[in-house]
C-alpha cells in the first residue's frame, strides 16, 4: 500500500507492539529452558547415583562409608532441587500477568489476522503477507513446549530416586531410606509446575 501518514502512524505503534510481544514470549522460553536444563542435569546425576547403588548392590564392591557418600549426595541434589524450585518460584512471581496477557495478544493477534486474510481471499484482495501469521501461530506452541518439558523432568527424577537400592549387603542405611523418603515428600509438595494465574 502507499506509505501515507495514516499508514505511518499505524505501523509504528503496530510493530513495535508485535516485537515486544514476540520478545516477551521469547524471554518466558528461555526462562524456561533454563529450568529445564537445571532439572535435566539433576536427572541425570540421579542415575548415576542409581546406577552406583546398584552396581554395588549387584557386586558386593564398594568403599568404606560408601552409604554416607550416597546420602551426602542425595542432600545435595535435594538442595539443588530446592534451588529449581525457588527459581521457579521467582519466575512465576514475576512473570504471571505478563505471561497471561502475552497469550492473550497472540491468541487476539492470530484471529484478526485470520478474520483479515479470510476477508481478503473472499473478496479476491491480492495480498501476500499471509505468511506473517507463521511467528504467531509458533509462539504458543513454543511456550507450550518449554513448559511441558519442565514438567515432565520431575517424575523422571522421582523415577531415578526410588532406583536407588538401600537393602543390599553392602549398603544397609536407614539414614539413606530416610532421605530418599524425604526427597520424595520434597518432590510432591514442590511440584514444578507452570501456569498463568492458574
Amino acid at each position: 500500500q502507499a506509505l501515507t501518514q495514516h499508514m505511518l502512524l499505524f505501523w509504528s505503534t503496530y510493530e513495535p507492539l508485535v516485537w515486544l510481544t514476540y520478545l516477551r514470549n521469547l524471554q518466558f522460553v528461555l526462562h524456561l529452558e533454563l529450568l529445564r536444563e537445571q532439572l535435566t542435569g539433576l536427572e541425570r546425576e540421579m542415575g548415576l547415583l542409581a546406577e552406583y547403588s546398584r552396581f554395588a548392590s549387584e557386586t558386593g564392591r564398594s568403599f568404606p562409608g560408601f552409604e554416607s557418600f550416597l546420602r551426602r549426595r542425595l542432600v545435595q541434589k535435594q538442595r539443588i532441587y530446592s534451588h529449581v524450585y525457588d527459581m521457579l518460584q521467582c519466575f512465576q512471581g514475576a512473570f504471571n500477568f505478563s505471561i497471561l496477557a502475552v497469550l492473550l495478544t497472540i491468541n487476539i493477534r492470530i484471529a484478526v489476522d485470520c478474520y483479515f486474510m479470510y476477508y481478503s481471499i473472499y473478496n479476491n484482495v491480492i495480498n501476500n503477507d499471509y505468511y506473517l501469521i507463521v511467528p504467531a501461530l509458533l509462539e504458543i506452541p513454543a511456550f507450550i513446549y518449554a513448559s511441558q518439558s519442565c514438567m515432565v523432568v520431575v517424575p523422571r527424577i522421582a523415577h531415578q530416586l526410588h532406583n536407588i537400592v538401600t537393602d543390599s549387603g553392602c549398603c544397609s542405611c536407614p539414614d539413606l531410606s530416610l532421605q530418599i523418603q524425604n526427597f520424595s515428600l520434597q518432590l510432591l509438595h514442590q511440584p514444578i509446575r507452570i501456569d498463568c494465574l492458574g
